[in-house]
């Protein structure tokens, strides 16, 4: 009689099993769940599938995993917008007045008379003159210091005078002249040998033209 009792017995504990992990039919349907209708869940929160009607139906809300949450949106910097095309240059031409200094016309110790040289520059500065013909000329005679300032002043505008004469009678207006002696002032040499005197007998004409030039 006692091999009965552990049938019994057995039969009894499997019983008891099933009941408390049965299989509903009721939103788990595939899964294994307890008395209370609750999945059976494992240690690691996985519900535990089996039974009737064994299916791969969608997973019941109780059993679902948590979703990771979305990944924040990356602000995305736009790139710099492209520099501006450089703005060329505006360019116009303007008239500049370009000063003029003729020298090399000298004269022989206290005289006024144009040497052959003299000729030559002078020349030049009649051919300038008339292909500038608003050109103004500033004619200034000097002489070199030995004698009296006042005999030096009368000397040098003597020299003035001397090449205005020349360029009027080469075609040049003395109205375009302008003409001023001043005795021993300004040297360019010095005064101690005969070859610095030369050179500071002299006249220098000044004068300026209009030329073009090109300005941003």
């Amino acid at each position: 009689m006692q091999p009965i009792k552990s049938v019994s017995l057995l039969i009894a504990l499997s019983g008891g099993l099933f009941a408390s992990a049965a299989y509903a039919d009721n939103g788990y349907v595939g899964y294994a769940v307890q008395a209370n209708s609750r999945p059976v869940v494992t240690s690691t929160g996985i519900c535990v599938r089996g039974g009737r009607p064994v299916t791969d139906g969608p997973i019941p809300a109780h059993c679902a995993p948590a979703k990771a949450p979305a990944p924040a949106p990356v602000a995305v910097t736009p790139p710099p917008p492209p520099p501006p095309a450089p703005i060329a240059p505006v360019e116009r031409t303007i008239l500049v007045s370009k000063p003029i200094t003729i020298t090399g016309i000298n004269f022989k110790f206290d005289s006024y008379k144009l040497l052959d040289h003299d000729i030559k520059v002078l020349d030049e500065v009649a051919d300038f003159a008339k292909k500038h013909p608003d050109a103004v000329l500033d004619i200034n005679g000097y002489c070199s210091k030995v004698g009296s300032y006042a005999y030096n002043l009368k000397l040098s505008k003597l020299r003035a005078h001397s090449v205005a004469r020349y360029l009027e009678q080469h075609g040049i207006s003395s109205g375009r002249m302008v003409l001023k002696g001043h005795s021993y002032d300004n040297p360019v040499a010095t005064n101690a040998t005969p070859q610095g005197r030369f050179l500071n007998q002299r006249v220098e004409i000044n004068s300026s033209i209009k030329v073009q030039k090109t300005v941003q």
